[in-house]
C-alpha cells in the first residue's frame, strides 16, 4: 500500500516539474527577441527588395520580445506592399521570424496617353510600376486611363476605366495562344477609337485587330500572311494591315 502511494506521489511531483519547466520554458520564450527575419519567396520575381523589406519588419520588432509582437503589425505591412500577392508569418521556436510571400507576376505593361505605367497581371491585377525592377514584357500604350495609384487593383468591367485594360488583356492572351505571333509583336497599340493595333517585328505597315472579336482567328489569318508575304517587296510599301474583316486580309498601299 505504502509502495503504491509513493509511486502515485512520484507521478504527480514528476508531472507538476514537467509544468513547472514547461511554464519556465514558454515564459523565456516570450520574453526573448527576435534573432533574424528570414524570407521567402515563391516567386521571385524582382518587384521586392528582399533587404528593404527584412529591415522594416525588424523595426517592427525590434522594441518587442517575442510574447509582445504584434503580428497584425507585420501582416498590415506585409499587406500594404503592392507588389506582393499573398504572405504568411510565423515565429519558430528558434525566435525566427519567417515571412512566406509571392510576388505578382506581370504579364504586360501597360503606358496610358499622360505617360503613366503599370503592370497587369494574367488574372487581371493591376499592379504599379517599380524603380526596382523592369521585367522584360510585352508593351501597351495608348488610349489607356490609369489612375496614379500606388496600390494593386483588381481590374473590373463594369467601369468604363477598366475595358481597355482588359481588352488587352485578352489580346495578351490571344497573342501567347500563337507562338509564330508571339515571337514577332513588339508592341500592342490602342486608338483614340479604342481599337487595337499591333507592332510586328518586319513590318512597317500599321497592323489593325480591332476589337477582341475572334481574335485567335485574326491572329491566325495574319500568321498565315506572314509565313506567306513577309520577304514579298510589295509587302514594304503597305501603309496598313487590316484584319477586322471576317476571312479576309485588307490592305492599303502608302
Amino acid at each position: 500500500m505504502v509502495k503504491k502511494i509513493l509511486s502515485i506521489v512520484l507521478w504527480v511531483v514528476t508531472a507538476a516539474a514537467l509544468v513547472i519547466l514547461f511554464i519556465f520554458a514558454r515564459q523565456n520564450y516570450l520574453n526573448t527577441p527576435i534573432k533574424s527575419v528570414n524570407l521567402i519567396s515563391t516567386a521571385d520575381t524582382g518587384f521586392v527588395r528582399k533587404s528593404e523589406l527584412r529591415e522594416e519588419l525588424k523595426q517592427i520588432c525590434s522594441k518587442s520580445n517575442i510574447g509582445t509582437i504584434n503580428m497584425i503589425a507585420v501582416q498590415n505591412r506585409l499587406n500594404s506592399n503592392p507588389w506582393i500577392e499573398n504572405n504568411a508569418s510565423y515565429i519558430d521556436m528558434n525566435g525566427i521570424l519567417n515571412v512566406n510571400f509571392k510576388e505578382y507576376e506581370p504579364a504586360f505593361r501597360v503606358f496610358d496617353k499622360n505617360g503613366h505605367s503599370a503592370y497587369v497581371t494574367q488574372e487581371g491585377m493591376v499592379v504599379p510600376a517599380c524603380r526596382n525592377y523592369t521585367p522584360y514584357v510585352l508593351v501597351a500604350s495608348g488610349n489607356f486611363r490609369l489612375d496614379n495609384d500606388t496600390s494593386a487593383f483588381q481590374l473590373c468591367d463594369t467601369l468604363d476605366r477598366d475595358r481597355n485594360l482588359l481588352n488587352a488583356l485578352h489580346w495578351f492572351k490571344a497573342i501567347e495562344g500563337n507562338p509564330f505571333i508571339k515571337n514577332c509583336v513588339g508592341q500592342l497599340y490602342c486608338n483614340k477609337r479604342s481599337e487595337f493595333e499591333l507592332t510586328v517585328k518586319g513590318l512597317e505597315a500599321r497592323v489593325i485587330v480591332g476589337d477582341t472579336c475572334l481574335a485567335a482567328d485574326k491572329l491566325n489569318r495574319l500568321e498565315i500572311f506572314m509565313k506567306q508575304r513577309i520577304d514579298s517587296p510589295e509587302t514594304q510599301i503597305l501603309k496598313s494591315i487590316n484584319l477586322n474583316y471576317k476571312n479576309q486580309i485588307v490592305c492599303t498601299k502608302r
